[in-house]
């Protein structure tokens, strides 16, 4: 199994909060099947990093409304559809739309947003670095549901073959 987290911003201000995550998931102990990317504003390069992945799960800044700090997790159906959560200017969630129109294969995917308040700055603010240990934990449970959802999905293919 290929397992794939994939941190996303840009370096400045509180966007960069994806791949501060990313940052601190490297120096913890993940499975060895886990590999973790760090990508500033990838835009399409996003779905080469899916296209071999069994999963992934997706952390990301956005902008909706909520306090600044705050762990999201949200569907990719959310962002595929046209949502316009991501602070990039061909987000996260351009790109998967733009797979799906496609057709082009996507993993089983969670995605972890974060709310910032700015993208200005020259590092995180108080409340997004406060957010970082909690942002990983909503990881790792994804990563425990992925493998679950990935588990299952084995067992049903066999039990028909």
């Amino acid at each position: 199994m290929r397992l794939r987290v994939i941190g996303v911003g840009s370096p400045q201000g509180d966007d960069a909060v994806g791949l501060a995550v990313g940052r601190r998931l490297l120096t913890q102990h993940l499975p060895e099947d886990v590999e973790v990317l760090l990508r500033e504003r990838p835009g399409l390069d996003l779905l080469d990093d899916l296209r071999d992945a069994d999963a992934a799960v997706l952390i990301d800044a956005l902008h909706a409304g909520a306090e600044p700090g705050r762990v999201h997790s949200l569907a990719a159906r959310e962002l595929a559809r046209g949502a316009r959560l991501s602070s990039h200017e061909l987000g996260v969630g351009a790109a998967l739309a733009l797979a799906d129109a496609l057709g082009a294969r996507r993993p089983p995917l969670r995605i972890i947003g974060i709310e910032i308040a700015s993208t200005q700055g020259s590092g995180l603010s108080t409340q997004l670095e406060a957010s970082l240990e909690t942002a990983c934990a909503r990881v790792r449970r994804a990563i425990a549901e992925l493998r679950v959802e990935l588990s299952d999905a084995d067992s049903g293919a066999e039990n028909r073959g």
